[in-house]
This record gives C-alpha cells, sequence and structure tokens, in this order.
C-alpha cells in the first residue's frame, strides 16, 4: 500500500510538472475538456453528452485534463482527482491466457450485458495478434494496481463512449502505466457497433493505447496518430467488424485538408494502405512507433518508409490514388480489399473543358490532396468526351510540421496540340498536355485517371438533372431531359449505361414542358426495352455544343 500511495505522489507531482510545460492556453479548450472529463467519467448526466466530441475513445479527454490539471482551479482539481482513481467492481475475470483481469458489476447501472467470458477471449485475441503476431511489445506491468501484475480492464458505464486508457504511473521517458475502461452495454444510438462486436474492437484499440504509452511516449500533440493506430488495430485484429467504416467519412470528404489535422479515427484507412504496400509485413508500424520515442508523429512515418527503401513523397502521393478507387469505383484486386464500403473521396469541382486550353488555380495545405474533374467536351471524337481525373498532391512535410495555417498557391496548366509547348508540359493522354507551376515542384506530384468513366456520376450538378428523379419506369411514362434555351432545331440524344456503353440514340425535337425546354425519352433502349435500375448519362449534341447529365433510374 505505502508503495501505491509513493507512486500515486509522483505521478500528481509529473502532471503539475509537465502541465506547466506543455498547458493549454485556449481558456474554451479547458473548460470544454473538463466537462467532458466529468462526462464520461459519471459527474454529469446525459445533457453534456455534447461535450464529448470523441466518442469512439476517451483518450485524448481523459489524458489531457490530467496532463493539464495545473491550470485548473482549486475546485476543478479536487473535482478531477476524485475521479482519477480507478472503478470499484462486484467481481473479477481472469483471461483464459492470464494476461489480462476483468473487473466489472453483475448489478446495477454498471453491470456488463454482454458475455465476460467472449470479453475474456477478445482480450487474449488482441495480446496474440498486437504481440505475437505483430510484434509489438506488451503493454508493461502496473505495479501491482489492481491486485496484482495483469493488465487491468473495467467494465464501466461511460456512454456516449466506448472506451478509454487513462495514463497511470510514471515509468521514465514519456512512458506510462495504465488500464482500461470500456462501456458496460454498448447498446445505445450513439455507437455505430453494439453489444459484444463493440466490446472487441474497444480493447484492440484500447490495448494498443496501452502498447503505445507504455512502451514508446504519450505525446500530447501528436494525439491523432495514436488514435489513428488504434483503430487500424481493430481491422487488424478483427477483420469481420468494421466500426471504423463509421469514422471514413470526415477523411474522405476533406482530403485537401492537412494530413495532421484529423481525428485519426477516419484516418485507419492509411495504416491499411501501408499494410498492403509493404507486402503486409507488420515491422513498418512497429518503426514508426520506435521512431515515436524521439520524433512527430508525421516525421516518424516518413523516417520508416525511407527506411524501407520507399520515397515518403511516392507513398504518400500514390495513397490518394488509392483513396480514389472506393465505392462503386472500387477495384478490391488492386487497391483496398474492401473499398466498395469506403465513401467516396470529395471532389474540388467538375470543370467543363470547351476551349484549347485550361488552367485550374488554387491553394493547398501541406500533405493533402486536392482532386478536380475535367471534362474535354470538344476536341475528342467520336464522342463521348474526354474525362480526366486530376489528381494534385502536396507531400511537403516540413511545412507540415510548421503550418500555421498558411497555404500555397499552384497553377496547373492543360492544353489540347502540342504547338506552342514548352518542354515543360507533359502528355497526359493522346495530344492533351499539362504542367503544374508551384514554388515548391519538388515537394509535389501530379497523376491522371483518364476516362474512367465511373467519374461521371460526380460531374453533374443538380440544376441538369433530368427528371423526375430518380424516375421509376414502372411509374413514369418518361424522362424530361433539359436543353439549354439556346439551342435550337434537332438535338441528338445519346443515352450510354454506367460502363459507357451507348443503349439508345435518336434525334429529338426539343418541347416545353413546365416552362423547361427538353427532350424526352421513355426509358428503352434501342431494341425497345425498358432498361433496368441503375445509373445512365446523356449526351445532347445541337451542331458544336454538347451538354452531359446524368440520370438515375430506380424500378422499385
Amino acid at each position: 500500500m505505502k508503495l501505491k500511495i509513493l507512486i500515486t505522489i509522483v505521478f500528481y507531482l509529473t502532471v503539475e510538472n509537465f502541465a506547466h510545460n506543455h498547458s493549454l492556453n485556449n481558456q474554451g479548450q479547458l473548460d470544454s475538456n473538463y466537462i467532458a472529463f466529468l462526462r464520461i467519467k459519471g459527474l454529469l448526466g446525459e445533457e453534456y453528452n455534447s461535450y464529448v466530441t470523441d466518442t469512439k475513445c476517451g483518450f485524448r479527454i481523459i489524458n489531457s485534463v490530467k496532463y493539464n490539471i495545473g491550470q485548473y482551479s482549486q475546485e476543478k482539481r479536487e473535482k478531477i482527482q476524485s475521479v482519477l482513481q480507478r472503478p470499484t467492481k462486484q467481481a473479477t475475470l481472469v483471461t483464459p491466457s492470464g494476461k489480462f483481469k476483468i473487473h466489472y458489476d453483475t448489478i446495477g447501472t454498471h453491470a456488463i450485458t454482454y458475455s465476460v467470458y467472449d470479453l475474456a477471449l477478445a482480450l487474449d485475441s488482441t495480446y496474440n495478434y498486437e504481440v505475437n503476431v505483430m510484434g509489438f511489445p506488451p503493454a508493461p506491468e502496473d505495479f501491482f494496481n489492481g491486485g496484482d501484475n495483469k493488465y487491468d480492464v473495467y467494465v464501466h458505464n461511460i456512454s456516449p463512449t466506448y472506451g478509454y486508457t487513462e495514463l497511470e504511473n510514471p515509468i521514465g521517458n514519456g512512458r506510462y502505466t495504465s488500464f482500461i475502461v470500456i462501456d458496460n452495454s454498448f447498446h445505445e444510438d450513439s455507437y455505430y457497433t453494439k453489444g459484444i462486436d463493440a466490446a472487441r474492437v474497444t480493447v484492440a484499440h484500447e490495448y494498443h493505447h496501452a502498447i503505445q504509452i507504455g512502451n514508446y511516449r504519450y505525446a500530447n500533440t501528436d494525439v491523432w496518430f495514436y488514435e489513428l493506430t488504434s483503430t487500424s488495430m481493430e481491422e487488424f485484429v478483427f477483420d469481420s467488424i468494421n466500426d471504423y467504416y463509421s469514422y471514413m467519412p470526415n477523411f474522405f470528404n476533406r482530403p485537401d485538408k492537412i494530413f495532421t489535422g484529423f481525428d485519426g479515427y477516419s484516418q485507419a484507412v492509411w495504416n491499411i494502405y501501408l499494410h498492403k504496400i509493404f507486402d503486409y509485413d507488420y515491422s513498418i508500424f512497429i518503426r514508426q512507433w520506435e521512431f515515436m520515442r524521439n520524433f512527430s508523429a508525421l516525421e516518424s512515418i516518413k523516417k520508416s518508409i525511407e527506411e524501407k527503401g520507399k520515397s515518403f513523397k511516392t507513398v504518400f502521393s500514390q495513397f490518394y490514388i488509392y483513396n480514389y478507387f472506393t465505392g462503386y469505383r472500387s477495384k478490391p484486386d488492386k487497391y483496398y480489399k474492401e473499398g466498395e464500403n469506403y465513401p467516396l473521396v470529395g471532389f474540388n469541382y467538375p470543370i467543363q473543358f470547351i476551349g484549347s486550353s485550361k488552367t485550374i488555380s488554387g491553394y493547398g495545405q501541406p500533405c493533402s490532396a486536392n482532386y478536380y474533374l475535367v471534362i474535354d467536351s470538344v476536341s475528342r471524337i467520336p464522342f463521348p468526351p474526354d474525362s480526366i481525373v486530376i489528381l494534385l498532391v502536396n507531400t511537403n512535410v516540413d511545412s507540415a510540421l510548421n503550418w500555421s495555417g498558411t497555404t500555397t498557391y499552384f497553377s496547373y496548366k492543360i492544353k489540347i496540340s502540342s504547338s506552342q509547348l514548352d518542354a515543360s508540359y507533359k502528355e497526359i493522354s493522346t495530344n492533351i498536355y499539362t504542367k503544374i507551376e508551384v514554388n515548391d515542384p519538388a515537394n509535389w506530384t501530379d497523376y491522371y485517371i483518364i476516362n474512367d468513366t465511373t467519374t461521371l456520376t460526380t460531374l453533374v450538378n443538380v440544376a441538369e438533372l433530368a427528371f423526375p428523379m430518380p424516375a421509376n419506369l414502372n411509374k413514369h411514362s418518361s424522362i424530361k431531359i433539359p436543353v439549354p434555351v439556346d439551342w435550337a432545331k434537332e438535338i441528338e440524344l445519346y443515352i450510354y449505361s454506367s460502363g459507357m456503353d451507348l443503349i439508345y440514340s435518336s434525334k429529338k425535337v426539343p418541347q416545353v414542358f413546365d416552362n423547361k425546354v427538353v427532350v424526352v425519352w421513355n426509358g428503352r433502349d434501342q431494341e425497345n426495352k425498358k432498361v433496368a435500375s441503375g445509373i445512365y448519362f446523356y449526351f445532347l449534341v445541337n451542331d458544336d455544343k454538347k451538354s452531359i447529365g446524368k440520370i438515375v433510374i430506380i424500378n422499385e
């Protein structure tokens, strides 16, 4: 008991000293974290759920408050310290391997509602995979806190949070012993995955936090990387449970945002990508964390890649190529195995290219990507036009490490025909030439995807859609396709499938319907058969003018 008390005193002194040098200067953030901390610890009710922004994991909130405890008032410090001790539970169970002790209640508010025996098996599976298969060192022993040196896991009602790993006693070089707390039910709507499956991925997630802070170090500024790694562990340990899907849109919607600017949960795909391109060798992850003892997360990633003999610029840039081939564009044999379940990346905006040249200008954040879809509407014959996905990736690690919000201006030029072009242009497709102009070209990469017809589904604005939309050919006798008001005479109509097979073509005379100029298609192919549900593209041609749009048909 004396040893335990002494260690606890040392911990609080360490926290006070660290807080002096690593303090949060934003009072609003301090107050918000304090409320979230009390909510997770159960001292505040459900009306404070909105303060718990990290519902996936309380790791950041719990440990940030402990690290910054010296900045709170005496009253708040006493409140925080009152709940820093481990929960008291009615029962315990040692897992079959003997490496974990589960502390849980059988009755009351915190009673476990899933099988404690299944939880025990999940913990042993986690240890086996993360330590024995992947090669990470186990979490350190905890000086007999919890009654022995088995790693302690507490089952407690911490809704809406999945779980957290709490720093406990310092063991030198920024490392700490710890314990884990996970929710007792996972049954509320706030949980994407529920019940024992949620408990399984949570222990895979949280135990790696214990490995991180017990063997490498805790860095308050790089919590995104701690969460990225722990979330990827869920997929590696329990491949069939895909809780990480629910967080991915946050990252995929903003590829133009600096890589270090996310919560980490949405970026688990980064480690899935590395695992594939490094031939399913887990040592890349261990080296990242060994570098983390002395370097920032982004530097550690870069060093681990270069140590493997590859260029960070190439690896980071190609990551965004992988991220393009998701959803209906997925190619599981070449890119992500589960890519069809991933969201689509966010494009900047589609560009209709109707002249002999086009310039795309923008501002890029370091370690981010910009996607553009360009439609060359006039130079290509036969119809339909070329579609070009342009991917511009900024790989400047130094700027990302010192980023203060300043963006880099870039200009991207596209030209048809090689006449009067200097050697700085390169040909990306027949008679299409491009070049990027930026002040640090060594840190930029540009990629092209030519005539990948699935990209056309991102092209059309709502105003250009045919109607009704979606169309149901069991209810609607025809589909009206808008025609630009300045068009005249006969119009050529071409209908293509999502695979760009021509299924219908005809000459049409524009009509007026609900004060709109349209041409009418009856939803049938060239053999007069009603087309199946799916996405179709229409192309209108009027002399030298062209228009493109999308039709969605759901025959249910």
